[in-house]
């Protein structure tokens, strides 16, 4: 589900603790932007038992997303809830006449590339020394939708 406000602020805890071991806590300063209005990012979540269990990050310009953080929770992964997250997100851009999904993702990150081409996303480039802690080479892919 895409979250409001006050459903972000009731979530937030969760969410920052999914996200920021493994993206530094800019997951954390990405909510603290959306709830201060400081930026138009879209977070959807996934639930289980009436807790965020997942979640994904969206930035959108024009008809063009970006996803910026998808994170499952370790103990759910591989139970759809990647899937569910991507549905919904891939329905939402449809509906508001985004017409291409990027992101990019650690070159020695495997599962994800494999996750992100099992739903249509190709690889068109690389970044060199995109990312730090270790130094590492972005694969950058992308998904047209319509």
């Amino acid at each position: 589900m895409l979250l409001d406000f006050s459903s972000l602020s009731k979530f937030r805890t969760e969410i920052s603790a999914l996200g920021d071991p493994f993206f530094h806590s800019e997951t954390s300063l990405f909510i603290e932007d959306i709830i201060n209005k400081k930026s138009q990012y879209k977070i959807f979540a996934a639930f289980r038992d009436e807790k965020a269990a997942g979640f994904l990050i969206l930035s959108t310009v024009l008809d063009e997303a970006e996803i910026l953080e998808v994170a499952v929770s370790e103990n759910l992964r591989r139970c759809g809830l990647g899937s569910e997250l991507m549905e919904e997100v891939f329905g939402w851009c449809v509906k508001n006449g985004i017409s291409q999904i990027f992101l990019e993702v650690r070159e020695s990150n495997f599962t994800a590339q494999a996750y992100y081409k099992k739903y249509g996303f190709v690889e068109n480039g690389l970044r060199k020394n995109y990312y730090r802690d270790p130094a590492e080479n972005a694969v950058l892919m992308s998904k047209e939708l319509f």
